[in-house]
């Protein structure tokens, strides 16, 4: 099982005349669809039959990668699947479960492992929101072991990797770095740093302020039930 997926068409114009040929299709598609809209008959969903549901997902809120100089973790390692992170995830598999259990019997109210097939990335804090995802969707109900596949960080496919592809390393080398050289970040991200007391040598970055930022945001509640699975 992986979670959502939600296929996003996009559309970049090549110059003035595709763009203009672009509008004109797009006129007359736009024209053509109530006629068309007409010509259809309504869909009797008593007669459709779900075969198939795939849920994409990340982590849940997590401390961040690289923690400020001076910061505290409170215990906790870099990157690690933090307690709201843990409620997200058992929460969204209680969303799942009302969908998919409740709302629309497709799934056993117990996992089973002909029913639903579990894919994760080889990094502790996914596998962490798969365990407290599957604790919300079934309950901690199981039939047999629960198994989490996942690949060797070598050959993984579900995250950028800059280990095995080589035109990807290729294609973003430098790139943080030109990007802190552009005119006014180097200065607006000292300003910052003084204005935290953080000295220049310490190789932060408007991305790792982002990321402590967005994991601030994120503050640790009570621990819910996800090391049961």
């Amino acid at each position: 099982m992986i979670g959502g997926v939600f296929s996003v068409r996009m559309w970049a114009p090549v110059g003035f005349l595709t763009s203009l040929a672009y509008c004109v299709h797009q006129r007359r598609t736009a024209r053509a669809e109530p006629s068309r809209a007409e010509n259809q008959h309504p869909v009797d969903r008593s007669q459709l039959e779900l075969k198939m549901v795939q849920v994409v997902f990340r982590h849940g809120a997590r401390s961040p990668l690289k923690p400020l100089p001076q910061e505290e973790q409170g215990g906790m390692f870099a990157g690690q699947l933090t307690n709201v992170g843990m409620q997200q995830m058992f929460a969204l598999g209680e969303r799942l479960r009302k969908n998919y259990v409740e709302d629309i019997p497709f799934l056993s109210p117990t996992f089973n492992p002909m029913e639903v097939f579990v894919r994760s990335t080889n990094i502790y804090r996914n596998l962490e929101s798969t365990r407290c995802l599957l604790a919300g969707l079934f309950q901690c109900q199981k039939e047999g072991p629960i198994i989490i596949h996942a690949d060797e960080a070598s050959s993984e496919v579900l995250y950028p990797n800059y280990q095995n592809c080589w035109s990807l390393r290729e294609r973003t080398r430098g790139r943080r770095q030109a990007a802190s050289l552009q005119p006014g970040i180097s200065e607006d991200l000292q300003k910052v740093k003084e204005g935290m007391c953080i000295t220049s040598n310490d190789g932060v970055d408007f991305l790792s302020l982002f990321d402590n930022m967005a994991a601030e945001q994120e503050k640790i509640g009570p621990r819910r039930l996800c090391e049961s699975q």
